[in-house]
C-alpha cells in the first residue's frame, strides 16, 4: 500500500474515533486507548499489504470462477452461459434503462423462437401471389416458391388432396370443426373455398358464378352465422363437461369467441340440453326396440326348440 493511501486511512480512522481535534491535541485520559487502537489498526493496514502482495504475484483470473450451483468440472454450453448472463441481467435492473435492456433480450429471444419455429413449419400461402417470385422464373422456377411444391417434397399431400370444396374438410385436425364443413350445402362449401381458401373477392366469384355481388354477400353472411351457431354450441358443450381442466383445453381464440358470444351462451345452452334430452330419448326408443327384437327371436328359438323335442319323440316312439 503506498504511502499516501496509508496516511489518508489514518487520518479518516483518527477522525472517526474522534481522535482529531481542532487544535491537534489529545487528553491524557484517552492517550493509552488511543495508542492502542492505532496499534491495532497498523496491524490490519499490514495484513492489507500482504494480501495486495499476493494478489500482485498471483492474480484471479476469470475462468478460476464457477457459479455457485455449478460443478467446477462442467464444461458449460453457450446457451447455459447466456441464460446466466440474462439472469443477472435480470437480478441486477435497478433503473428503467436496466429494465428496457432486459426487455430488449427477451424480444430477441422470442424473435429467435419464431424464426426457427418459422423454418420448419409448412404455411398456406395465397396461390395466385406472384410475391416473391423470380422474373420470368429464369433462377428458380415459380412453383418451387409455393408452400405445396415444398409439401410434395416432405410427403405431405393432405392439403394438395384436399384442394377443393369437397374435400377442404380433411384440412381441418379438430373432428368437431370438420363435420361442420362436411355438412354444408355444396353450393355453400364452393363458397367457403373460394373466399376463404383461394381468396377471391366477391365480386370474382360473382363473375364466376352470373351472380350479383350483393347475393354473395348475403349469403356469406347466412353461412357464417350458420357456422358461428355450431361452433359456440361445440364450444359451450365442451365448457359443460365434467371433466376437470376443460377450459386449459380452449385456445386463446376459442376462449375470445366465447367471450364476444357471451350474451348468446344462455340460450345455446338450453338448446344444448333439449337436443340432449331428445337424444336420450332416441337413444331409448332404440334400446327398447332392440330389447323387444331380441325377446322376440328368444320366444321363436324357445318355440323351434320345442318342435324340434316333439319331432324327436315321435321318431324315437
Amino acid at each position: 500500500m503506498n504511502i499516501r493511501k496509508h496516511q489518508e486511512l489514518l487520518d479518516f480512522w483518527e477522525y472517526s474515533h474522534g481522535f482529531d481535534s481542532e487544535d491537534g491535541t489529545v487528553p491524557i485520559d484517552e492517550d493509552v486507548t488511543f495508542e492502542a487502537t492505532r496499534q491495532e489498526l497498523q496491524i490490519e493496514l499490514e495484513h492489507f499489504d500482504e494480501m495486495e502482495l499476493e494478489l500482485e504475484l498471483h492474480p484471479i483470473k476469470d475462468d478460476d470462477i464457477q457459479p455457485e450451483d455449478e460443478h467446477p468440472n462442467k464444461t458449460m454450453l453457450k446457451r447455459e452461459l447466456r441464460a446466466i448472463a440474462l439472469k443477472r441481467l435480470e437480478d441486477g435492473a435497478r433503473t428503467v434503462s436496466d429494465f428496457e435492456e432486459v426487455i430488449k433480450e427477451w424480444d430477441h429471444l422470442d424473435s429467435n423462437r419464431e424464426r426457427k419455429e418459422r423454418y420448419h413449419e409448412i404455411g398456406r400461402e395465397n396461390l395466385d401471389s406472384k410475391k416473391d417470385v423470380a422474373p420470368l422464373a429464369i433462377v428458380i422456377p415459380a412453383p418451387i416458391n409455393h408452400a405445396y411444391w415444398r409439401q410434395l417434397m416432405k410427403g405431405d399431400f393432405i392439403d394438395i388432396i384436399s384442394n377443393c370444396p369437397n374435400e377442404m374438410y380433411n384440412s381441418l385436425s379438430d373432428e368437431d370443426y370438420s363435420k361442420i364443413i362436411y355438412d354444408l350445402k355444396d353450393d355453400h362449401k364452393e363458397l367457403i373455398y373460394f373466399l376463404y381458401l383461394r381468396d377471391f373477392t366477391t365480386n370474382q366469384l360473382a363473375a364466376l358464378r352470373n351472380q350479383s355481388d350483393r347475393n354473395i354477400r348475403g349469403v356469406r353472411s347466412t353461412i357464417l352465422r350458420q357456422i358461428e351457431k355450431k361452433v359456440l354450441m361445440i364450444l359451450v358443450d365442451r365448457q359443460e363437461e365434467d371433466f376437470p381442466f376443460t377450459n386449459g383445453n380452449l385456445t386463446m381464440e376459442e376462449l375470445d369467441f366465447l367471450t364476444r358470444h357471451e350474451e348468446e351462451i344462455p340460450a345455446t345452452l338450453e338448446k344444448l340440453n333439449k337436443e340432449k334430452l331428445a337424444l336420450l330419448k332416441e337413444i331409448g326408443v332404440v334400446i327398447r326396440r332392440i330389447t323387444r327384437e331380441q325377446e322376440k327371436r328368444a320366444k321363436e328359438e324357445a318355440k323351434k326348440c320345442k318342435k324340434n323335442n316333439r319331432a324327436n319323440r315321435k321318431k324315437e316312439v
